[in-house]
């Protein structure tokens, strides 16, 4: 009887072993499904939509009497993953905890002292609209997106017209900041002449977009320019996967509205450490990593200088491993999908934004202070000449 038992033990084991194995190597599938919400998006019916007049439509939004000289409109990332609903309930305690937790000090935390952060709260598209090119996953791209363009509309109509202006986005983020250059920037002279620079980040941004859709916005060059698109999506060795997800299956917006895929599109790629295009970053010119998560938003994080090179190759930004463990991406069942805890190029992004404003104020001022071009000339008859009588 002993070794029946022990037999029955041991295929027991075996059996639960095989299934934790499956379950390892099957992880990121097992993630994806349970994240899939099983509502088809023709009969969903989304939550209520922000209204951007209400301060709490806004995650962030400068008081009236900010003196800052320049202001920054910021979509954050991803933060919601519930099979619940297609886009997130502006309402969800979990995506607004991780909003302010991690989001907030680690993107916008490099333009926390440059401008007046306005951060809009959205009805963003659950993480796994962004694993299919299905009508599903593009309408909820498109309700999130239309929040952000709505939101986008209330600053202007706030804002200072005159005041330089840096577009800020990442992961999901940096597809709606795409979507606004294309709707608000190609045909408006003067919206285009504040923009410092767009940081479309985590995002990929195809070349062939500045022909259609982007025309006007070209790519930054180099460290110096401004009115220019500074786009990239970094990883670090070991997401091979999520390397040819980036290159392949990610959606970008057309002149009409529409999404298209990257496959086989070359990638802008601005390289955060040289901010050159298609650059080298060597690890000596590295300005400097932070986790802000501890700190929070608001406060200045501890800066890691030198902690990684990063290189564009074939349309993406490869970095090397940092040595600091809370600098790594993990890896295990869907945490590299999770919202980051740190930022690799927190220090290089607010020098560089620094830098890009510094060029611009005085080049905005100048435009300003001009005359406005004369309009079309009126041409005057002759006119007849009386004689003033004695």
């Amino acid at each position: 009887m002993k070794s029946i038992r022990w037999i029955f033990l041991a295929a027991t084991g075996a059996v639960l072993l095989l299934i934790v194995l499956l379950a390892f190597l099957a992880q990121d599938n097992l993630v994806r499904f349970l994240m899939n919400p099983r509502v088809p998006y023709e009969t969903y019916v989304p939550p209520p939509a922000p209204d951007y007049a209400s301060d709490q439509a806004w995650v962030l939004k400068p008081s009236q009497t900010d003196d800052t000289t320049a202001d920054i409109f910021y979509v954050h990332s991803t933060t919601y993953a519930s099979a619940d609903h297609w886009n997130a309930p502006i309402s969800d305690v979990d995506a607004a905890q991780k909003i302010q937790k991690y989001a907030l000090p680690n993107e916008a935390g490099s333009f926390q002292n440059i401008g007046a952060v306005y951060a809009p709260k959205y009805r963003q598209a659950t993480l796994f609209a962004f694993f299919t090119q299905k009508h599903q996953g593009r309408a909820a791209r498109k309700t999130a997106f239309d929040d952000v363009s709505k939101a986008f509309q209330a600053y202007l109509g706030t804002a200072s017209p005159e005041r330089p202006l840096i577009l800020v986005g990442y992961g999901q983020g940096g597809l709606h900041v795409q979507g606004l250059l294309a709707t608000y920037f190609q045909d408006d002279p003067a919206l285009k002449a504040r923009l410092v620079a767009a940081y479309v980040i985590d995002q990929t941004t195809p070349l062939d977009m500045f022909d259609t859709a982007l025309a006007q916005t070209p790519p930054c060059e180099n460290a110096y320019d401004f009115r220019c698109v500074a786009s990239w999506a970094s990883f670090e060795p070991g997401f091979e996967r999520e390397v040819w997800r980036a290159k392949n299956r990610n959606l970008v917006w057309e002149s009409n509205g529409t999404l298209r895929a990257t496959k086989g599109r070359p990638l802008l790629c601005t390289n955060p450490i040289s901010w050159t295009k298609g650059g080298i970053g060597v690890k000596e010119d590295h300005a400097g990593a932070a986790s802000a998560t501890g700190p929070g938003y608001g406060q200045n994080p501890v800066i890691i200088e030198h902690a990684i090179s990063a290189n564009c190759e074939d349309g993406l930004v490869m970095v090397d491993q940092p040595k600091q463990k809370y600098l790594r991406k993990p890896s295990l069942f869907g945490a590299k999908w999770a919202p980051p805890t740190f930022n690799l190029f927190y220090e290089d992004i607010r020098l560089n934004a620094e830098m890009r404003l510094s060029k611009l104020t005085p080049v905005l001022e100048d435009e300003l202070s001009q005359a406005p071009p004369m309009g079309d000339v009126l041409e005057i008859g002759d006119s007849p000449i009386n004689k003033v009588p004695n």
